[in-house]
């Protein structure tokens, strides 16, 4: 084994052991690879052979640090008991509760924090402002990520970022604001945060074309 590829294998090894320790799971088998495995205790994570700039190897550490947090904090039919219908309600449903146990974790360790920011932050790099014009331009998906990780990470702002925000942010001020200390008081009862997101994304009455479709049929 050349040196390369020996570096590669302690960085797996060092990988899968703080994933086992952040998740509390020292039985989780960890594969690192595109063959996803539908064992019960099984992890797959990228291929390391991927991994070209110190950028791929943090963004790396960041999806494994945040996997291991889903494992360690989302009760799975807490989470089913209270996700809303609908395809995009769904996905902001999803964007929530995963700002919520990443938020734990990088609450009791800086390196997660440090990890998952740089990661988030480093999307915006190669986004042009120029392509963003209309708020049909920048998916809601998007916004509501960035409008809530602007408050729970403070991410830092930039010209591309804020136009971003600029695209929803009256509609989330509206109907989300007013609720970020309610949503920052209980970000360790998934419970009740989860109740209480579902009702936020219902307030915003946001429906993609699918589901209008669906209504019409209905009525």
């Amino acid at each position: 084994m050349d040196e390369q590829e020996l570096l590669k294998e302690r960085f797996k090894s060092a990988v899968s052991s703080t994933v086992k320790a952040i998740s509390g799971n020292f039985d989780l088998e960890i594969k690192f690879g595109n063959n996803k495995d539908s064992k019960k205790n099984s992890l797959n994570l990228p291929e390391v052979a991927n991994l070209k700039k110190l950028q791929d190897f943090t963004n790396l550490r960041a999806f494994a640090d945040s996997e291991a947090l889903r494992i360690k904090y989302t009760d799975k039919k807490i989470y089913l008991e209270n996700e809303p219908k609908g395809t995009i309600s769904k996905a902001l449903y999803a964007i929530a509760e995963k700002i919520r146990y990443e938020k734990i974790g990088s609450n009791k360790l800086k390196g997660i924090k440090n990890n998952i920011t740089q990661c988030y932050e480093n999307k915006f790099k190669n986004k042009k402002i120029d392509e963003i014009k209309t708020e049909t331009d920048v998916p809601i998906t998007e916004a509501f990520e960035l409008y809530l990780r602007s408050h729970f990470f403070k991410i830092k702002q930039n010209n591309t970022t804020k136009k971003v925000l600029n695209c929803w942010k009256n509609l989330f001020d509206k109907n989300l604001n007013k609720n970020l200390k309610e949503l920052d008081d209980c970000i360790e009862n998934q419970s009740k945060f989860n109740q209480l997101v579902a009702d936020l994304i219902d307030d915003l009455n946001f429906k993609d074309s699918k589901e209008k479709e669906e209504e019409k049929e209905t009525t």
